[in-house]
């Protein structure tokens, strides 16, 4: 018969295997909601988790306030 050479060689991990391994491990993605108490509020400081009063913005988008930053210095 005409059949590729090789065509039995797959590959030694398959995606179903590591898709089953991941799963039983814990590892990748979680698909579960994180609760209001896991996430911090828009305006609050990084340092503190309190609303900002007179906020700084860093270049990655880092917010904190500046009492907060001359305390850590």
């Amino acid at each position: 018969t005409r059949h590729a050479r090789n065509c039995t060689a797959g590959a030694v991990y398959t995606y179903h295997e590591k898709k089953k391994d991941a799963a039983a491990s814990g590892y990748g993605t979680q698909s579960e909601r994180v609760g209001k108490d896991s996430v911090k509020s828009f305006d609050c400081c990084s340092l503190t988790l309190q609303p900002c009063r007179n906020p700084v913005i860093t270049k990655e988008g880092y917010l904190f306030d500046k009492e907060a930053i001359l305390q850590y210095i």
